[in-house]
């Protein structure tokens, strides 16, 4: 079983001044999370040595110092800290791999983000679980369960994704998800706070340009033959855009 933990980034609603809309997904096989999860707590325990109950490590809050302990901590401790943690994800450890949607609200004006991006990023987590299965040669049937953030956005994903795995979506039917998504609070789950600080990052490198820590986790994106599958840029503008996910599907359609 793969795990595809998911956070947003950025205002959806109408009234949200934010260019982008993000999904931000790290997906890890299932024996994975325990150690993972033991690698964040060390990080804290080595950051906050007297402190025994977790603290939520939320990439934007840690970036404004917004809230204890960060409003205390100086702005060169937090982006220590923000630094440890994009490392850690950036290692390359087996059985992870990192999703990311980024949708340029301007351009679809009567889509609905959440909708729209939830949609294509559980169409390449399947397609990512697709080619897991292919490589395996005892055709192993991979099996994937997506994991949300608790938002106001619960039962529209759910509904989604029930359709997706029956009567299918846009690109055709989802396969390999066990079962609809389910939805933890990311105070209790450390890779639920790992998934925020993907999507923080991809949100900055397209809100703000600024991509100094979406350029340490640009190389564990899902990637395949040149193409880097696991990262979506949805933008009518795409012919012309030089971001690392345009960019590596036009120059691959160009060669073929």
């Amino acid at each position: 079983m793969h795990l595809l933990y998911v956070d947003e980034s950025g205002g959806d609603d109408a009234n949200a001044k934010d260019q982008y809309f993000v999904l931000g997904g790290i997906s890890a096989f299932e024996r994975v999370p325990y150690h993972f999860c033991a690698e964040v707590e060390e990080i804290q325990h080595q950051v906050f040595p007297t402190v025994t109950d977790p603290i939520e490590f939320r990439a934007s809050a840690i970036w404004s110092g917004n809230g204890e302990p960060w409003t205390s901590m100086p702005r060169t401790d937090r982006m220590n800290l923000m630094r440890r943690i994009y490392r850690l994800l950036a290692r390359g450890t087996t059985g992870i791999a990192l999703f990311g949607v980024a949708l340029h609200k301007a351009d679809f004006p009567k889509a609905v983000p959440i909708q729209r991006t939830s949609e294509e990023l559980a169409g390449h987590f399947d397609a990512y679980l697709t080619g897991l299965e292919i490589a395996d040669n005892n055709n192993e049937k991979q099996r994937g369960l997506m994991i949300f953030d608790k938002s106001r956005h619960e039962k529209t994903v759910q509904g989604l994704m029930n359709q997706y795995r029956t009567t299918g979506a846009r690109f055709g039917t989802i396969k390999h998800l066990a079962e609809v998504p389910l939805f933890s609070d990311s105070k209790i789950t450390r890779m639920l706070q790992m998934a925020d600080f993907i999507a923080y990052a991809i949100y900055r490198r397209y809100e703000s340009q600024d991509a100094q820590f979406f350029d340490m986790l640009l190389p564990r994106f899902h990637q395949q033959t040149g193409v880097i599958h696991g990262l979506m840029h949805l933008d009518t503008n795409y012919r012309e855009c030089y971001c690392p996910a345009c960019l590596s599907r036009r120059s691959t359609a160009g060669m073929a």
